[in-house]
């Protein structure tokens, strides 16, 4: 009979019932509690349901009866890892490792938990025999780049210690273990097993020649990891200096998720959200990712929603909140979120067009104020979209555009729905704008720059809004691209130089001309092309429903640029007391070299462009 229940679990766990294969097999237990393959299935499904203590509680009993099978002892490092039992997970592996030697996940998770321990030369070690049983595991060359980065010990000796001493015999092993740590851009630690290969083999002839050879080609990278250091060294200086100071903490986070130390990275950026909960962090994509990399979402997720519950009023926190959720699938919860601040926003947002008071910006204060009930309708369609492009003037066109007496705006500029977001799906994307009062003429749209580029945007766009009116703002590409630049490197978004970018992303597009990275940074080049992508959008809507424009035309005449949109909008003319750059850019005059460069480079496209559109655009 308890075989009977046994095997039942199992047949419901292999259907994914978890919770009724939980019970069958409880009731096999009961009925025979010496059965240790009963006790080893409930832990391995209670760590499907992520019930890590009672996984462990199980386990425990699995080798309590059978000390002898390994694969108890392995989970249980598994689940206690998940617990940051570090020390009792570390014994789970060793003793799963004395049972059973030849799997290469038992020596990597041992590693992590020694990582964590700080045990950096046990931890190095490890990690090595897990690369010599399987070099290929998932992340392995970053955790050992990251543990050799700690430990002050010599590698030689530490190869002796573990018993993988170079040899003319595996060589090859230690040379591909530098290749491919340098692939990880773990170039230091690259380093230090081409210098170990040569110490210990001077006089191997075309061995040394060869890394000879590789040695000089990491010069570069010595240099770059010497500002790596710095750079770190810096934003460590600064959080001292200012430790309740939310960006120092947000500075760092970025510094260590740029050199792939992901968990430092994750607790600095969720410190920075803890110091000021209020700042509009849904916008920084790196912390995101960050957190979902180290399954931190949940934490911030349940962090947020304590802040709405504390500050009901709040702007932000709704928005961050949305962003967690969304993140993780959530995405019915999400937009319940994404509607409670738009209807917010919106009423407050109509009484102030109607009043001539203007609400309290939210980029001040990031509150809203107190709504009454209000007849509101959800939007269907947005009536118009600035499409792009990046660092050509949107942002300011859109906070120009908002304050129209006859235009709502939504409760984010950039959705990037068409482009990057698009299979979160339409309710979403609609929950994001303003309800709208009935009977009355509003317009809402957004700005979403990362539509221009994207080759799916247009198609998918006049599928689903066809009579969307479109606005495009280009800018000289080489301005653009250097304002990107710059722009992203005051987010932390990108560590590089601006040589350094230009360089290999001719290289990439030489390679693949049609790639296009998505939120990362990157794109400098490809971004300035417009022709294919004007192209792109024409196959779909007609010239009179796109709207092109010229960023130096606006820059030196916003009031009668907007004046032109208005009319493409058909609304009436409403001017501004003031114009004023909503998203500059700052920094030190490039080099003429640089931008002779990029002028050469986009030449061909700016005379097709020209071209193409009747027009001269004096680039």
């Amino acid at each position: 009979m308890d075989n009977d229940y046994h095997d039942l679990g199992n047949s419901l766990q292999e259907k994914g019932r978890f919770d009724e294969a939980v019970a069958a097999y409880k009731k096999a237990i009961e009925l025979n509690p010496n059965f240790s393959w009963s006790y080893h299935s409930l832990g391995d499904v209670l760590l499907k349901l992520e019930k890590w203590e009672e996984a462990v509680a199980a386990y425990k009993k699995a080798v309590e009866l059978n000390p002898d099978f390994s694969w108890s002892y392995h989970n249980l490092g598994d689940a206690l890892l998940k617990l940051r039992q570090w020390e009792e997970a570390a014994a789970a592996y060793r003793c799963e490792i004395a049972l059973n030697s030849d799997f290469a996940w038992s020596f990597c998770n041992l590693g992590d938990a020694l990582t964590k321990l700080k045990q950096w030369d046990e931890a190095i070690a490890t990690y090595l025999k897990a690369i010599e049983i399987d070099g290929d595991l998932p992340g392995i060359y970053e955790k050992l780049g990251y543990a050799l980065g700690q430990t002050e010990s010599d590698l030689n000796l530490l190869l002796e210690q573990s018993q993988l001493q170079i040899t003319p015999e595996n060589w090859e092993f230690y040379l591909q273990l530098g290749e491919n740590l340098a692939k990880y851009d773990r170039p230091k630690s690259a380093i230090i097993f081409y210098q170990a290969l040569l110490t210990a083999m001077p006089s191997c002839g075309n061995a040394s020649a060869e890394l000879e050879e590789l040695l000089q080609k990491q010069e570069k990278c010595v240099s770059v990891a010497l500002e790596e250091d710095r750079a770190l060294a810096s934003s460590r200086a600064t959080v001292a200096q200012k430790p309740d100071d939310c960006w120092s903490y947000y500075n760092l986070g970025a510094v260590l998720s740029h050199q792939k130390y992901w968990e430092e990275a994750a607790a600095a950026f969720f410190q920075a959200i803890e110091i000021n909960p209020d700042s509009p962090w849904w916008f920084y994509y790196n912390l995101w990712e960050v957190f979902a990399r180290q399954n931190k979402l949940d934490e911030v997720e349940n962090f947020c929603r304590e802040v709405v519950a504390a500050k009901p009023e709040a702007f932000w926190p709704y928005l961050n909140l949305g962003e967690a959720l969304t993140r993780q699938g959530k995405i019915a919860e999400a937009i319940d979120f994404y509607r409670t601040v738009s209807y917010k926003q919106s009423f407050a947002s109509i009484i102030s067009k109607r009043t001539g008071i203007l609400p309290v910006p939210q980029t001040d204060t990031g509150k809203m104020p107190a709504i009454q009930h209000r007849n509101l309708k959800p939007v269907k369609v947005p009536n118009f979209i600035i499409i792009g492009c990046q660092r050509c003037g949107t942002t300011s066109l859109y906070t120009y555009l908002a304050q129209h007496p006859q235009i709502l705006t939504p409760i984010k500029k950039e959705m990037d729905f068409l482009s990057w977001h698009f299979d979160r799906g339409i309710d979403w994307y609609l929950a994001h704008f303003p309800p709208m009062p009935a009977g009355e003429q509003f317009l809402t749209g957004e700005a979403s720059p990362s539509y221009f580029d994207s080759r799916e945007a247009p198609e998918r766009l006049y599928r689903l809004f066809p009579e969307a009116k479109l606005i495009v703002l280009l800018r000289n590409p080489v301005d653009r691209a250097i304002s990107q630049f710059y722009r992203l490197t005051d987010l932390n978004w990108e560590a590089r130089s601006l040589d350094r970018v230009i360089s290999a992303e001719i290289e990439r597009l030489n390679q693949n001309p049609e790639y296009i990275i998505g939120e990362e940074p990157g794109n400098y080049l490809a971004r300035g092309r417009y022709i294919e992508f004007i192209k792109n959008w024409r196959t779909f809507f007609p010239r009179e429903q796109l709207l092109i424009l010229k960023s130096e035309d606006f820059y030196a005449g916003a009031a009668t640029t907007v004046k032109q949109v208005l009319e493409f909008l058909d609304l009436p003319e409403y001017q501004l007391s003031e114009y004023q750059n909503a998203n500059p850019g700052s920094y030190q005059p490039v080099n003429q070299s640089v931008r002779d460069w990029l002028r050469d480079y986009f030449r061909p496209y700016n005379q097709q462009l020209e071209e193409y559109l009747g027009r001269k655009l004096d680039w």
